[in-house]
């Protein structure tokens, strides 16, 4: 009985005195800024903002003075005050502050604005672990600027030196909604037909009337004038050809109205033809006429349904 509790008893001490270093907390340094030509007490305000910002996240942050309270004299000036753009530089203010990451912000004035950055150092080599900028960032965006960089920052960091201490997260698929289909109107067909005869189909007609009655008129007085060189009832050469060419003139006047007329009526007469049929194609149907000397011609041109 008791060489088991002698047993558990060495177990615990064992596992009381194993190292933990792996899941305790990062220890940061916020190092001297790269800003120059910036302002003091801006530098001032961005640097107290990434330490409260790094504080919110769970890790333990050393300031540049609070190193700077724990070094001798003698080694202040040759440990804060090396070149932090070699990595040399880097382990000695790591080592100095015992810790893990050395963080270094930036503060560059153009005319467009800050740009704002963070970098971050691994301490046992000095190598870069992660960076963030910021660019065209105005001096009322400075704190949210350096807040945007810390969240970017430090992530990456944690995972090359506390792996085990980030958090898995599971990405849920997100459920898809079937877009619905929209059904496709069919598109109606568009077919030429004839329609009723228009308001002015009577118009050809009616002009042709006139027309005919007009080529009438003519055709009696050619006719009078034919009869009167016919009979003699001239009174001299004079008189004879002034009835000639009266009556060509009238000759050829009957025939153009008479031709004109006709196709007048044969137009109106097409067009009631051709209203109010089936569904077709469209005819085309055009009337003619031709007037000679002998004589005139009408006629019709097309296809008739």
């Amino acid at each position: 009985m008791s060489t088991v509790f002698l047993s558990l008893l060495a177990t615990l001490v064992v596992l009381g005195q194993a190292p933990a270093t792996s899941e305790a907390p990062l220890t940061v340094l916020i190092a001297p800024p790269e800003a120059a030509g910036v302002p003091s007490h801006i530098v001032s305000f961005a640097q107290e903002h990434v330490y409260e910002q790094l504080k919110a996240q769970g890790l333990q942050v050393v300031r540049a003075s609070e190193l700077s309270q724990r070094l001798p004299p003698a080694q202040r000036k040759t440990v804060l005050g090396c070149n932090r753009m070699e990595a040399a530089c880097r382990i000695t203010l790591g080592e100095a502050a015992q810790a893990d990451v050395v963080m270094i912000a930036e503060l560059v004035q153009f005319l467009s604005g800050y740009r704002v950055g963070l970098k971050a150092y691994a301490t046992r080599d000095g190598e870069q672990l992660s960076e963030h900028y910021v660019p065209g960032v105005r001096e009322d965006q400075l704190l949210d600027a350096l807040t945007q960089a810390s969240d970017k920052v430090m992530p990456p960091v944690r995972r090359a030196l506390r792996p085990s201490s980030e958090p898995v997260v599971e990405v849920q698929p997100q459920p898809t909604t079937p877009t619905p289909v929209q059904p496709v109107q069919p598109r109606p067909e568009l077919t030429a037909s004839r329609s009723s005869a228009p308001g002015w189909a009577w118009l050809p007609a009616a002009g042709g009337a006139v027309l005919l009655g007009v080529g009438t008129v003519f055709y009696v007085q050619a006719t009078n004038d034919y009869t009167a060189l016919k009979e003699h009832r001239v009174s001299g050469p004079e008189d004879g050809a002034r009835l000639r060419d009266s009556g060509k003139r009238s000759q050829l006047l009957s025939q153009v109205s008479f031709g004109v007329g006709a196709v007048g009526v044969v137009t109106t007469g097409l067009i009631y033809l051709l209203s109010g049929k089936d569904k077709g194609e469209p005819v085309l149907v055009r009337p003619t006429a031709s007037v000679g000397n002998g004589g005139g011609m009408v006629g019709v041109a097309g296809t008739l349904p």
